[in-house]
């Protein structure tokens, strides 16, 4: 399948499903993304976290986060703790595309704006 990228006038090959790596990925970059918005730290999400009665330390968060696996009920309580009150999770087109992956990822989810 391919589409058309009318702001860049480019064909685009796309693969018809995204890859539970892909998920994780995102899961990943969308959680960095939202700590790189607000400045913070795994230190201070830590901090944060035990505030909330939920224990985890610095490093086991780093582990967490650099495997992408992690469970929602986590997802959830990280973004409780930093004060999230949306998440812009980029529509299906643009991860198929790749857009969103590879490296930078988390910062290009953390700029963008739509």
């Amino acid at each position: 399948m391919y589409m058309w990228d009318f702001g860049n006038t480019r064909f685009w090959r796309v693969t018809e499903s995204l890859a539970e790596a892909d998920v994780e990925s995102l899961a990943r970059n969308l959680l960095r993304a939202e700590l790189m918005k607000r400045g913070w730290s795994y230190a201070r999400l830590a901090d944060a976290l035990r505030e909330l009665g939920v224990e985890e330390t610095e490093a086991s968060i780093k582990n967490k986060v650099s495997r992408g696996r992690f469970t929602f009920v986590f997802f959830l309580e990280v973004m409780i703790a930093i004060g999230a009150d949306d998440l812009k999770v980029p529509r299906l087109d643009a991860l198929l595309r790749g857009e969103f992956g590879g490296t930078g990822a988390a910062q290009k989810l953390a700029r963008r704006a739509d």
